[in-house]
Protein backbone atom coordinates (compact mmCIF):
# COMPACT_ATOMS: atom_id res chain seq x y z
CA UNK A 1 0.00 0.00 0.00
CA UNK A 2 2.84 2.25 1.05
CA UNK A 3 4.02 1.71 -2.31
CA UNK A 4 1.56 2.25 -4.22
CA UNK A 5 0.81 5.50 -2.45
CA UNK A 6 4.56 6.74 -3.16
CA UNK A 7 4.41 5.79 -6.69
CA UNK A 8 1.08 7.85 -6.72
CA UNK A 9 2.73 10.74 -5.07
CA UNK A 10 5.88 10.68 -7.34
CA UNK A 11 3.56 10.22 -10.88
CA UNK A 12 1.36 13.65 -9.56
CA UNK A 13 4.53 14.82 -8.65
CA UNK A 14 6.35 14.19 -12.10
CA UNK A 15 3.05 15.19 -13.91
CA UNK A 16 3.36 18.67 -11.94
CA UNK A 17 7.06 18.90 -12.92
CA UNK A 18 6.04 18.26 -16.63
CA UNK A 19 3.13 20.81 -16.55
CA UNK A 20 5.48 23.37 -15.33
CA UNK A 21 7.95 23.10 -17.74
CA UNK A 22 5.13 23.20 -20.56
CA UNK A 23 4.06 26.20 -19.11
CA UNK A 24 7.79 27.47 -19.20
CA UNK A 25 8.41 26.32 -22.40
CA UNK A 26 5.42 28.48 -23.34
CA UNK A 27 5.94 31.48 -21.93
CA UNK A 28 9.84 31.24 -23.36
CA UNK A 29 8.39 30.51 -27.16
CA UNK A 30 6.31 33.78 -26.72
CA UNK A 31 9.11 36.32 -25.38
CA UNK A 32 6.58 39.30 -25.86
CA UNK A 33 4.41 38.64 -23.35
CA UNK A 34 1.50 40.75 -23.25
CA UNK A 35 2.85 42.76 -20.25
CA UNK A 36 0.89 46.34 -21.25
CA UNK A 37 -2.08 46.19 -22.74
CA UNK A 38 -4.37 49.23 -23.02
CA UNK A 39 -8.19 49.54 -23.95
CA UNK A 40 -8.08 50.52 -27.51
CA UNK A 41 -11.62 50.91 -27.91
CA UNK A 42 -11.31 53.94 -25.60
CA UNK A 43 -8.35 55.81 -26.43
CA UNK A 44 -8.83 59.44 -26.83
CA UNK A 45 -7.19 60.19 -30.09
CA UNK A 46 -5.44 63.24 -31.10
CA UNK A 47 -8.44 64.60 -33.53
CA UNK A 48 -7.16 67.87 -34.56
CA UNK A 49 -8.36 71.47 -33.62
CA UNK A 50 -10.69 73.81 -33.93
CA UNK A 51 -7.43 76.34 -34.90
CA UNK A 52 -5.07 74.20 -36.67
CA UNK A 53 -2.88 77.34 -37.60
CA UNK A 54 -2.32 78.72 -33.70
CA UNK A 55 -1.95 74.60 -32.82
CA UNK A 56 0.41 74.01 -35.63
CA UNK A 57 2.88 77.03 -34.52
CA UNK A 58 3.30 76.34 -30.93
CA UNK A 59 6.55 74.96 -29.96
CA UNK A 60 5.14 71.60 -28.29
CA UNK A 61 2.83 70.68 -31.17
CA UNK A 62 2.07 67.31 -31.48
CA UNK A 63 3.10 65.48 -34.41
CA UNK A 64 2.15 61.83 -34.10
CA UNK A 65 0.32 60.19 -31.13
CA UNK A 66 2.10 57.19 -29.94
CA UNK A 67 0.18 54.16 -28.30
CA UNK A 68 1.83 51.10 -26.94
CA UNK A 69 -1.02 48.00 -27.05
CA UNK A 70 1.66 45.27 -25.97
CA UNK A 71 5.66 45.64 -25.07
CA UNK A 72 6.20 45.34 -28.94
CA UNK A 73 2.89 46.27 -30.37
CA UNK A 74 2.49 50.52 -31.02
CA UNK A 75 0.08 52.18 -32.80
CA UNK A 76 0.78 55.76 -34.36
CA UNK A 77 -2.21 58.39 -35.35
CA UNK A 78 -0.92 61.45 -36.95
CA UNK A 79 -2.27 64.96 -36.29
CA UNK A 80 -5.41 65.89 -38.19
CA UNK A 81 -4.09 69.35 -38.52
CA UNK A 82 -0.52 67.93 -39.64
CA UNK A 83 -3.15 66.63 -42.67
CA UNK A 84 -6.57 65.91 -42.67
CA UNK A 85 -6.67 62.45 -43.28
CA UNK A 86 -5.47 61.96 -39.78
CA UNK A 87 -3.73 58.78 -40.66
CA UNK A 88 -2.98 55.48 -38.33
CA UNK A 89 0.56 53.62 -38.99
CA UNK A 90 1.58 50.69 -37.10
CA UNK A 91 4.96 48.80 -35.79
CA UNK A 92 5.29 45.24 -35.16
CA UNK A 93 8.24 44.24 -33.27
CA UNK A 94 10.30 40.71 -33.28
CA UNK A 95 13.50 39.56 -32.30
CA UNK A 96 15.43 40.64 -35.15
CA UNK A 97 13.43 43.29 -37.08
CA UNK A 98 10.67 45.33 -36.79
CA UNK A 99 7.44 45.98 -39.79
CA UNK A 100 6.21 49.18 -40.27
CA UNK A 101 2.97 49.49 -41.78
CA UNK A 102 2.52 53.06 -43.32
CA UNK A 103 4.11 56.14 -43.01
CA UNK A 104 1.95 58.85 -42.83
CA UNK A 105 0.43 61.38 -45.13
CA UNK A 106 3.08 63.95 -45.08
CA UNK A 107 7.25 64.24 -45.94
CA UNK A 108 7.94 66.21 -42.44
CA UNK A 109 5.73 63.49 -40.53
CA UNK A 110 7.91 60.84 -41.76
CA UNK A 111 10.78 62.64 -39.92
CA UNK A 112 9.40 62.94 -36.89
CA UNK A 113 8.24 58.97 -37.42
CA UNK A 114 11.56 58.02 -37.88
CA UNK A 115 12.64 59.79 -34.96
CA UNK A 116 9.65 58.18 -32.35
CA UNK A 117 10.80 54.65 -33.98
CA UNK A 118 14.33 54.84 -33.29
CA UNK A 119 13.67 55.84 -29.94
CA UNK A 120 11.88 53.01 -29.32
CA UNK A 121 14.27 50.26 -31.09
CA UNK A 122 17.68 49.79 -33.08
CA UNK A 123 15.70 46.71 -35.06
CA UNK A 124 16.08 47.02 -38.56
CA UNK A 125 12.87 48.22 -39.99
CA UNK A 126 11.13 46.98 -42.97
CA UNK A 127 8.42 49.69 -43.87
CA UNK A 128 5.14 47.96 -45.88
CA UNK A 129 1.85 49.28 -46.70
CA UNK A 130 -1.52 48.80 -46.61
CA UNK A 131 -1.48 50.10 -50.06
CA UNK A 132 -0.21 52.63 -52.21
CA UNK A 133 -2.16 55.89 -51.89
CA UNK A 134 -0.37 58.97 -51.28
CA UNK A 135 -1.51 59.45 -47.43
CA UNK A 136 -0.05 56.26 -46.42
CA UNK A 137 3.30 56.85 -48.32
CA UNK A 138 4.30 60.27 -47.84
CA UNK A 139 6.70 59.77 -44.89
CA UNK A 140 8.31 56.72 -47.12
CA UNK A 141 11.62 59.39 -48.23
CA UNK A 142 12.81 60.00 -44.72
CA UNK A 143 13.00 56.06 -44.24
CA UNK A 144 15.04 55.60 -47.39
CA UNK A 145 17.60 57.74 -45.98
CA UNK A 146 18.23 56.29 -42.46
CA UNK A 147 20.77 53.24 -42.03
CA UNK A 148 18.68 49.95 -41.39
CA UNK A 149 15.42 50.95 -42.49
CA UNK A 150 13.99 49.42 -45.72
CA UNK A 151 11.48 50.61 -48.24
CA UNK A 152 9.02 48.17 -49.70
CA UNK A 153 7.71 49.72 -53.27
CA UNK A 154 3.72 50.22 -53.75
CA UNK A 155 1.45 48.57 -56.74
CA UNK A 156 0.62 45.47 -57.11
CA UNK A 157 4.03 43.82 -58.94
CA UNK A 158 6.35 45.59 -56.36
CA UNK A 159 4.28 44.17 -53.93
CA UNK A 160 4.36 40.49 -55.50
CA UNK A 161 7.72 40.65 -55.96
CA UNK A 162 8.77 41.29 -52.92
CA UNK A 163 6.79 39.17 -50.09
CA UNK A 164 6.97 36.07 -52.75
CA UNK A 165 3.19 35.63 -53.32
CA UNK A 166 2.41 32.34 -55.29
CA UNK A 167 -1.70 32.96 -56.34
CA UNK A 168 -2.28 36.86 -55.54
CA UNK A 169 -4.83 37.53 -54.65
CA UNK A 170 -6.30 34.44 -53.67
CA UNK A 171 -3.32 32.70 -51.28
CA UNK A 172 -1.76 34.91 -48.30
CA UNK A 173 1.98 34.94 -47.55
CA UNK A 174 3.67 35.69 -44.02
CA UNK A 175 7.51 36.96 -42.95
CA UNK A 176 8.75 36.42 -40.05
CA UNK A 177 10.02 39.07 -37.95
CA UNK A 178 12.28 36.91 -35.82
CA UNK A 179 9.95 34.75 -33.24
CA UNK A 180 6.74 37.08 -34.44
CA UNK A 181 5.31 35.98 -37.59
CA UNK A 182 2.71 38.47 -39.31
CA UNK A 183 0.68 37.25 -42.21
CA UNK A 184 -0.57 39.25 -45.35
CA UNK A 185 -3.60 38.91 -47.20
CA UNK A 186 -4.39 40.27 -50.60
CA UNK A 187 -7.59 42.77 -50.38
CA UNK A 188 -8.11 44.66 -53.62
CA UNK A 189 -10.49 47.00 -54.67
CA UNK A 190 -9.98 49.91 -52.89
CA UNK A 191 -6.69 50.47 -54.63
CA UNK A 192 -5.13 47.30 -56.76
CA UNK A 193 -2.18 45.93 -54.07
CA UNK A 194 -4.46 46.14 -50.57
CA UNK A 195 -3.01 44.38 -48.04
CA UNK A 196 -4.69 43.00 -44.32
CA UNK A 197 -1.40 42.41 -41.75
CA UNK A 198 -2.80 39.68 -39.09
CA UNK A 199 -0.67 39.61 -35.81
CA UNK A 200 -1.49 36.86 -33.64
CA UNK A 201 0.04 37.96 -30.69
CA UNK A 202 -1.45 40.97 -30.92
CA UNK A 203 -5.08 39.22 -32.49
CA UNK A 204 -4.85 42.38 -34.25
CA UNK A 205 -5.73 42.60 -38.11
CA UNK A 206 -4.29 46.02 -39.67
CA UNK A 207 -7.18 46.26 -42.89
CA UNK A 208 -6.05 49.60 -44.05
CA UNK A 209 -8.97 51.85 -46.01
CA UNK A 210 -10.73 48.30 -46.87
CA UNK A 211 -12.42 48.21 -43.80
CA UNK A 212 -12.27 51.35 -41.15
CA UNK A 213 -14.59 53.57 -39.58
CA UNK A 214 -15.68 56.31 -42.41
CA UNK A 215 -16.27 55.94 -45.98
CA UNK A 216 -15.34 52.77 -47.87
CA UNK A 217 -13.61 54.17 -51.26
CA UNK A 218 -14.12 51.51 -53.92
CA UNK A 219 -12.41 52.02 -57.07
CA UNK A 220 -13.09 48.04 -58.51
CA UNK A 221 -16.51 46.83 -57.11
CA UNK A 222 -16.20 43.48 -58.34
CA UNK A 223 -12.73 43.01 -56.68
CA UNK A 224 -13.55 44.92 -53.52
CA UNK A 225 -16.93 41.74 -53.08
CA UNK A 226 -14.07 39.27 -53.42
CA UNK A 227 -11.68 40.36 -51.04
CA UNK A 228 -14.39 41.29 -48.23
CA UNK A 229 -15.71 37.59 -48.82
CA UNK A 230 -11.92 36.51 -49.10
CA UNK A 231 -11.12 38.51 -45.67
CA UNK A 232 -13.92 37.25 -43.52
CA UNK A 233 -13.52 33.42 -44.82
CA UNK A 234 -9.89 34.07 -43.75
CA UNK A 235 -10.41 35.87 -40.68
CA UNK A 236 -12.97 33.10 -39.63
CA UNK A 237 -9.83 30.57 -38.69
CA UNK A 238 -7.99 33.29 -36.52
CA UNK A 239 -8.56 34.24 -33.05
CA UNK A 240 -9.01 38.26 -34.18
CA UNK A 241 -9.67 40.77 -31.09
CA UNK A 242 -9.53 44.14 -33.19
CA UNK A 243 -9.74 45.08 -36.83
CA UNK A 244 -7.73 48.08 -36.96
CA UNK A 245 -8.06 50.79 -39.85
CA UNK A 246 -5.93 53.32 -40.50
CA UNK A 247 -8.80 56.11 -40.65
CA UNK A 248 -11.63 57.56 -38.38
CA UNK A 249 -13.98 59.59 -40.38
CA UNK A 250 -17.17 58.13 -38.62
CA UNK A 251 -18.60 60.51 -36.09
CA UNK A 252 -19.40 58.24 -32.34
CA UNK A 253 -23.51 58.60 -33.87
CA UNK A 254 -24.35 56.14 -36.50
CA UNK A 255 -23.96 56.42 -39.91
CA UNK A 256 -22.92 60.32 -39.39
CA UNK A 257 -19.27 60.55 -41.15
CA UNK A 258 -17.70 63.68 -40.70
CA UNK A 259 -17.19 66.00 -43.75
CA UNK A 260 -13.76 65.16 -46.13
CA UNK A 261 -11.38 67.79 -45.32
CA UNK A 262 -12.44 67.93 -41.73
CA UNK A 263 -9.81 68.99 -39.11
CA UNK A 264 -11.15 68.63 -35.88
CA UNK A 265 -13.31 65.67 -34.68
CA UNK A 266 -14.00 65.79 -31.23
CA UNK A 267 -16.55 62.82 -31.08
CA UNK A 268 -15.19 60.12 -33.29
CA UNK A 269 -16.13 56.61 -33.51
CA UNK A 270 -14.01 54.12 -32.19
CA UNK A 271 -11.10 53.11 -33.84
CA UNK A 272 -11.12 49.07 -33.17
CA UNK A 273 -13.73 47.83 -35.02
CA UNK A 274 -14.53 43.86 -34.65
CA UNK A 275 -14.75 40.56 -36.90
CA UNK A 276 -18.67 41.58 -37.15
CA UNK A 277 -18.34 44.22 -38.67
CA UNK A 278 -16.73 41.94 -41.32
CA UNK A 279 -19.61 39.50 -41.73
CA UNK A 280 -22.28 42.76 -42.12
CA UNK A 281 -20.00 44.40 -44.55
CA UNK A 282 -19.88 40.68 -46.43
CA UNK A 283 -23.61 40.05 -46.18
CA UNK A 284 -24.00 43.50 -48.08
CA UNK A 285 -21.71 43.18 -50.41
CA UNK A 286 -22.74 39.80 -51.44
CA UNK A 287 -26.22 41.12 -51.66
CA UNK A 288 -24.85 43.85 -54.00
CA UNK A 289 -24.02 43.24 -57.33
CA UNK A 290 -23.88 46.57 -58.79
CA UNK A 291 -22.47 49.22 -56.81
CA UNK A 292 -24.68 51.14 -54.57
CA UNK A 293 -23.46 53.91 -51.21
CA UNK A 294 -24.95 51.96 -48.44
CA UNK A 295 -24.48 53.17 -44.62
CA UNK A 296 -23.77 50.20 -42.49
CA UNK A 297 -23.38 52.10 -38.88
CA UNK A 298 -20.25 52.29 -38.03
CA UNK A 299 -18.96 52.51 -41.56
CA UNK A 300 -20.73 53.41 -45.37
CA UNK A 301 -19.77 51.46 -48.85
CA UNK A 302 -19.32 54.51 -51.13
CA UNK A 303 -18.12 53.52 -54.82
CA UNK A 304 -16.16 55.97 -56.51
Amino acid sequence: MWNQQRKSRLLHFAIGVFSLSLSYCATQSQPFASAIQVDLASVNWIHGAESCESLVDDSDYQEWQKIQYLPQSFIFRQNKCSHYEGPFVYLFLGKEKGLLVDSGATISGGLKLVELIRDITDLPILLAHTHGHSDHRLGDDAFRNQQGMSVIGVGSSAVQNYFGFSNWPHEPTAIDLGGREIEMLPIPGHSDDDLAFYDAQSRMVVTGDTLYPGRLYVSDWLEYRKSIIRLADWLSQKSVLFLMGTHIEMSATPNLDYPIGTTYQPNEHRLPLSLADVYILREKMEALESPERVPLGSFIVWPN
